[in-house]
């Protein structure tokens, strides 16, 4: 892949992105170029990742052809204001929460945008991310978006509607998966597993869960009935997360997650 990427903020989300794209072997470090908001910060990302120093935004996206946007949402007007006429002609993908395509086109008229809501696991290549592209993106144009990203895990293109409802499943879904492993490990160290073991085990459980999901196409449902022998300890196990409201916890973890998100609007 011979595309020049520009990163214009290089936080968390941002530094998982280009770190998994590098992982992919499929982009190159010196192909990349990066911006942060302080000389220090820019250095300390160039330097851990092979990718290119910029001085300025202006340098980030006169090399670049993909402009990837990570600053914080109450950034993004002030940063658009500086650069908007040098991206009229690349292909600007944001990553900032709650800022929507029509105010991406407000600072950026007749642009190429995608919206995209990505996870921490796109770091590993496991990721998922969720994306929306303009009217403007062709068709050549959503494809190659797409295979970039499909690098970093999967990626999945949805109504622009969607994207709260996709940030509280997948964006948000991680932190309640490290809580449900956590929780499984903590139960078998108080059954007697020592610690690194627990994790271990608990972690693959649940990747072995989700692969028999993906790998069967079976529903859940059944799978966790063909696990559920009549009489027997798991069926017990079940009725106790019935009992504590397991699956209505996490109807309503995720329902306050997409709630907090509307107001963030």
């Amino acid at each position: 892949m011979c595309m020049k990427l520009g990163f214009i903020g290089v936080g968390n989300m941002g530094k998982a992105i280009l770190e998994g794209l590098l992982r992919s072997g499929k982009v190159s470090s010196t192909d990349v170029f990066v911006r942060n908001s302080s000389d220090k910060s820019t250095r300390n990302v160039a330097e851990e990742t092979g990718a290119v120093f910029c001085k300025s935004l202006e340098q980030v996206v006169e090399n670049s052809d993909i402009v990837f946007l990570g600053v914080k949402p109450y950034l993004v007007g002030a940063v658009l204001d500086q650069v908007s006429l040098s991206l009229k002609n690349k292909i600007v993908i944001s990553m900032a929460a709650a800022v929507e395509i029509n105010d991406l086109e407000e600072k950026l008229p007749g642009t190429k945008i995608v919206r995209i809501m990505p996870n921490t696991p796109v770091k590993i290549g496991s990721g998922v991310v969720g994306v929306v592209f303009n009217s403007l993106v062709n068709a050549e144009e959503k494809t190659l978006v797409l295979d970039l990203l499909n690098n970093l895990g999967i990626s999945e293109e949805i109504l622009e509607k969607e994207m709260a409802a996709l940030t509280a499943l997948s964006g948000s879904g991680p932190a309640y998966g490290y809580l449900f492993i956590e929780a499984l490990a903590d139960g078998a160290v108080l059954n007697g597993l020592k610690r690194d073991v627990a994790y271990r085990l608990a972690a693959n459980t649940v990747l072995g869960a989700a692969k028999m999901v993906l790998e069967t196409k079976e529903h859940p449902g059944k799978l966790k009935d063909d696990v559920c022998s009549p009489s027997g300890s798991t069926i017990e196990a079940v009725r106790v997360l019935e009992e504590k409201n397991f699956r209505s916890a996490v109807i309503e973890c995720e329902k306050a997650c997409f709630n907090k998100l509307d107001r963030m609007k």
